[in-house]
């Protein structure tokens, strides 16, 4: 369960370059017109990297961390990709290129902070990098650690 927590936490970084790539194509792309292939690749990228982020959070979650914290983390890395997905899918549905390329944006920016503030409710920097506490146990729910209890 360690290697997968380290995989799940190194994946963030990659994410946020993504999303921060997405986002710099996709406005210049609004802005002139230009390269909507490469925005449209970058913001499927960040899609498809949050989707493989949130089923190592579920394995994770299955695998026993699942501290009280994770629960709002949780709640708000569903979200964020429910949004990503929502700001692909309709931007698909418009019928010219920048109002897809907007939308897409729209739902990059509105994801990305999600994902901040999800960070953030599990108690970690955006950036920061720590291990999982003693509190963080791989086999119970109660964030206590076994000092505590003696």
């Amino acid at each position: 369960m360690t290697i997968l927590y380290y995989i799940h936490s190194g994946l963030r970084y990659l994410i946020l370059l993504v999303a921060v790539a997405a986002i710099v194509a996709l406005a210049y792309s609004v802005a002139t017109g230009r390269a909507p292939r490469v925005a449209r690749n970058l913001g499927t990228a960040f899609v498809s990297l949050l989707d493989l982020q949130i089923l190592l959070g579920i394995s994770l979650m299955m695998g026993g961390v699942f501290p009280d914290a994770v629960t709002v983390h949780l709640i708000l890395m569903f979200f964020s990709a429910v949004v990503a997905h929502a700001g692909l899918l309709i931007g698909q549905q418009l019928d010219a290129v920048r109002k897809e390329l907007a939308m897409r944006l729209v739902g990059i920016v509105v994801s990305l902070a999600l994902i901040v503030v999800g960070i953030m409710a599990i108690g970690r920097s955006v950036l920061g990098s720590r291990p999982p506490t003693p509190a963080y146990s791989y086999h119970s729910t109660n964030p206590i650690s076994q000092q505590q209890i003696a």
